[in-house]
């Protein structure tokens, strides 16, 4: 078989040849007409016939047809497919099957092109209502201006766009935005960006080309101020009733962040809520109050975007509590007291109470009160007693049990040997402890001392 094939293998080569040459000759001789074919672009006619019924289309399908044509061999390489045009005429649309006629023209090269038509012939055309909303722009900014710098405000030309398309593809949109980009920013800044469409639950939309917006482009001006947190100082007026106390001030944040010229804010530390605003006459307990901080931010002064306006205050009231300490005579600090004079309260405990807030009152004692008695001007005996309290802010005095101070005079070295000391030193004691009358105690202590000297000079004389 091998040898079947490659026998005369010349000869066959050149009758393929002569053959091919043959059929060329043949062909540019009879220049025979052949049926060709281009892909034409189709065209719409007559929109507005839809459009004035406030309607809109959209063709089934491709957006191109084939045009087949007659040609003659020789000519076939001329034809392009601009040489066409196809369309469909929508003031000859057939409502009942949505279908058009489509339409062929020769443009160029008419003298070789005969019987040109499309196919397909007829093309189907949905139609759909109509819509026009309008929506106002929202503003999706991206990233962070410089440190120490915030967006204080976007104004947006337009403010609104209006969307036109068929209804089932605005229905599918929930709000038109912008979005711009913040990345670095440290002054204004201005631009224009498309307006996006978005759909309920803020992702970004891709709409149909059927609908239009009436503004291409947005133009915006971004306002960039220095940020500054600012302290929250308070001043608070009025007076609380008799048995309670004002305590202090409390609210949700201590600083909030304000935007403005950096000029404006260099003397500005502060954002002081007034007397008028913060009254706790006659409260019996905390008083929540609740101010736009806005209100008290000078001209020019701006919160930051993400900062809450309305701040809660409280202002604290408790009820004030009594508690009953008792003070002994080391308690008691002794002023002016005269010399050779030796003092005793009686009763020896004092009873003060005293007023304040309860968790206060509770890590006193006595020696807290820092009490003192002013003995200046009195002289040896009992005399009515009166103590004074160095003055403070945890507690007052309500009041504190009667009591006496007894002077009496100090007694001296007793002469006479140990005997004579040790009796007098006995009687005295003994006087003491049986709680009669101090003054008459210590005289008859005097009386026997001198008894007992006078026993010993007569004792020396013999």
């Amino acid at each position: 078989m091998k040898e079947k094939l490659t026998n005369n293998l010349g000869l066959k080569i050149l009758s393929l040849f002569l053959a091919f040459f043959v059929w060329l000759v043949v062909v540019n001789v009879s220049n025979p007409e052949v049926v060709r074919s281009r892909e034409v672009t189709l065209e719409i006619e007559n929109e507005q016939v839809l459009t004035a019924a406030q309607r809109t289309y959209e063709i089934s399908g491709k957006n191109t047809v084939t045009v087949y044509f007659n040609v003659r061999t020789r000519d076939e390489y001329k034809v392009r497919a601009t040489d066409f045009r196809a369309y469909i005429d929508l003031a000859e649309l057939y409502d009942v099957t949505g279908s058009v006629q489509v339409k062929v023209e020769v443009l160029n090269n008419k003298e070789i092109i005969s019987d040109a038509a499309a196919r397909p012939g007829v093309v189907r055309v949905e139609t759909e209502e109509l819509q026009s909303k309008r929506f106002d722009l929202a503003v999706d900014t991206q990233g962070s201006a410089a440190e120490g710098y915030a967006l204080n405000g976007v104004t947006l030309t337009p403010s609104y766009v209006i969307v036109e398309g068929p209804v089932s593809q605005v229905g599918l949109i929930s709000y038109v935005g912008v979005e711009i980009s913040l990345d670095g920013l440290n002054s204004n800044t201005e631009g224009a960006v498309e307006p996006v469409f978005y759909d309920a639950n803020g992702n970004r939309l891709t709409i149909s080309d059927r609908v239009t917006v009436n503004v291409p482009e947005i133009q915006y001006q971004l306002v960039i101020n220095k940020v500054k947190a600012l302290a929250l100082d308070f001043e608070v007026s009025g007076a609380v009733p008799a048995g309670y106390r004002y305590t202090g001030v409390e609210c949700d944040v201590s600083s909030v962040a304000v935007l403005g010229l950096k000029s404006s804010l260099a003397a500005l530390n502060t954002v002081t809520v007034p007397a008028a605003e913060l009254n706790i006459n006659g409260a019996t307990g905390d008083k929540v109050v609740t101010v736009d901080i806005r209100k008290y931010l000078p001209t020019g002064i701006e919160l930051a975007e993400s900062v809450n306006p309305m701040v809660n205050i409280r202002l604290k009231v408790e009820k004030l509590a009594n508690r009953t300490l008792v003070l002994t005579d080391s308690d008691i600090t002794k002023k002016n007291q005269n010399e050779g004079l030796r003092s005793r309260l009686v009763p020896g405990r004092i009873e003060v109470t005293i007023q304040g807030l309860g968790e206060d009152l509770e890590s006193l004692s006595g020696a807290d009160l820092n009490a003192a008695l002013d003995l200046a001007g009195m002289q040896e005996g009992s005399h009515d007693g009166k103590l004074s309290f160095a003055a403070n802010d945890v507690f007052t005095v309500v009041s504190y049990t009667d009591f006496k101070v007894e002077l009496m005079q100090e007694v001296g070295p007793i002469e006479g040997g140990p005997a004579a000391a040790h009796s007098s030193g006995a009687a005295a004691s003994t006087a003491e402890e049986s709680g009669e009358g101090a003054p008459e105690t210590a005289e008859a202590t005097k009386e026997a001392a001198m008894t007992t000297e006078a026993a010993a000079e007569t004792s020396a004389i013999n």
